[in-house]
């Protein structure tokens, strides 16, 4: 934000506070020089602050159980009121500004604190706890889009009530011009904007959303366009090149797992987190169940902490979904069981490691992928957000291409809506083959599969009718 700006910041609501601010400028170090808006808002903090604590009685000593309490408004309690309590006056002095900072205190919300109370408030309003493990990840994933765009920006120290639109178009072109931002992380900054301040207008700390005010068309030539989806996604010669190298690494080293779980997240087109917690019992004649993930908890940035791990029974979108086992699948499956017999007998999952959980990381796998695509100079650019998990983009594509395939069913098959599938998987119909169709190339009622898919089913087939049969 501009050091210059013209700070929009009510005066002190009444006499005593405008004269608790004069006080402590006076009082100060450099009270008799010019200072600067950051001095004058931390006096202003200050000051409001104070004013919040003398609503509060505070006793002079501790009570028989050795804390010193208080109790505060809170009118998400039943009874309307929270009790506080603290070893020391100073420590419960600073959970009452606490929780005055917090959605139910009564002080002025910066636009920081507004965001924390909204990410807060989003874990506390999950019942179930392994969807928690869910939330906690998404509520990291947000805090690390808010810390792009705003922190450290004099932005987020604005009071809410004080915040107009100049102040976020002012944001907005600040962060488009230090960033080459795209439509999506465009969108993800509005977002943490908008939900801050559609928070602030419902609690009524705001009489006027100023977000809807603001024209944000006028930076629509500062967003770069979009990736096309067929570059997000791996070339024939590069998929060539990556299953070579996977199938070398069995070669080589045939008890590494992290191997064998890329290829099965390639040939299934799974995401990341589908793939560590897969089991044998997931695992039936002619198809594999998918219903279950890893979640990576990831730390706040700075805070130096490390990533952990939780398997959750759900997947991302909450829907179990079967994959049927093709050829492929088939003859990874039959290799992966030989390194089982060798390496890890008895293992209930298909890639168990020495972990907290007892199976191998995302991060894990994640990291032989990164180094496989140094080796075959494929370039990891963030600006293409590829990953692994465009490999669903290939697998999704290639399904729509086939006779008989499309979105709706790719979808289902995959995990996704329809409408996400086309927008963000699908990357083109393949026009080599329907050049051919329209050349009259392509062959018609041409069976594509071999005996050898279709034995086991009439062999399980015939098990089942003299099953009924003897029962009859």
């Amino acid at each position: 934000m501009d050091k210059n700006r013209i700070p929009s910041a009510p005066a002190p609501p009444d006499p005593e506070l405008r004269r608790a601010v004069l006080s402590q400028l006076l009082s100060s170090p450099a009270g008799d020089a010019i200072f600067d808006l950051e001095t004058a808002r931390e006096l202003y903090r200050k000051a409001l602050e104070q004013k919040a604590l003398e609503k509060y009685k505070f006793p002079e000593k501790p009570s028989s159980d050795g804390y010193f309490h208080c109790y505060v408004k809170d009118p998400l309690k039943k009874n309307g009121r929270r009790q506080l309590k603290a070893r020391t006056i100073d420590e419960l002095q600073s959970k009452v500004l606490r929780f005055e900072h917090g959605e139910a205190g009564e002080v002025r919300k910066t636009f920081r604190e507004a965001y924390g109370i909204l990410q807060q408030r989003t874990r506390d309003l999950v019942k179930n706890p392994e969807r928690g493990y869910s939330v906690s990840n998404t509520v990291s994933r947000h805090w690390q889009s808010y810390d792009r765009f705003f922190t450290g920006t004099d932005f987020e120290k604005l009071y809410v009530d004080e915040i107009t639109e100049l102040d976020i178009e002012t944001v907005c072109r600040m962060n488009l011009e230090r960033y080459d931002l795209r439509k999506r992380a465009w969108q993800s900054m509005k977002t943490v904007i908008r939900q801050v301040m559609d928070l602030a207008f419902h609690r009524r700390w705001i009489r006027e959303n100023t977000y809807l005010r603001c024209d944000f068309s006028q930076f629509r030539d500062m967003v770069l366009p979009d990736v096309p989806i067929a570059e997000r996604a791996y070339s024939p010669e590069e998929m060539a090149k990556i299953m070579d190298y996977i199938a070398e690494k069995h070669r080589k080293a045939p008890s590494y797992l992290p191997a064998y779980a890329l290829e099965m997240q390639i040939l299934l087109g799974l995401r990341r987190g589908e793939v560590p917690p897969l089991r044998w019992s997931d695992i039936h004649d002619f198809w594999i169940g998918i219903g279950r993930e890893q979640i990576t908890l990831k730390p706040r940035t700075g805070t130096g902490g490390k990533d952990t791990f939780h398997i959750v029974g759900h997947t991302k979108n909450g829907k179990e979904r079967q994959f049927p086992i093709t050829r492929e699948v088939r003859d990874l499956l039959e290799r992966l069981k030989e390194v089982h017999r060798l390496y890890y007998p008895g293992s209930e999952y298909l890639f168990p490691a020495d972990s907290q959980e007892g199976v191998i990381t995302n991060n894990t796998v994640y990291n032989f992928y990164r180094r496989m695509c140094r080796a075959l100079e494929i370039p990891v650019c963030r600006d293409t957000v590829r990953g692994t998990h465009a490999f669903r983009r290939n697998a999704i594509s290639r399904y729509v291409n086939l006779d008989g395939g499309s979105i709706e069913d790719a979808a289902r098959l995959f995990g996704n809506s329809a409408l996400v599938a086309e927008r963000h998987y699908f990357t083109g119909m393949d026009v080599e083959r329907f050049r051919k169709v329209l050349d009259g190339e392509a062959g018609r009622g041409q069976m594509d599969f071999d005996l050898e898919d279709i034995i086991p089913f009439f062999l399980q087939l015939k098990d089942l009718m003299e099953e009924k049969m003897l029962s009859v």
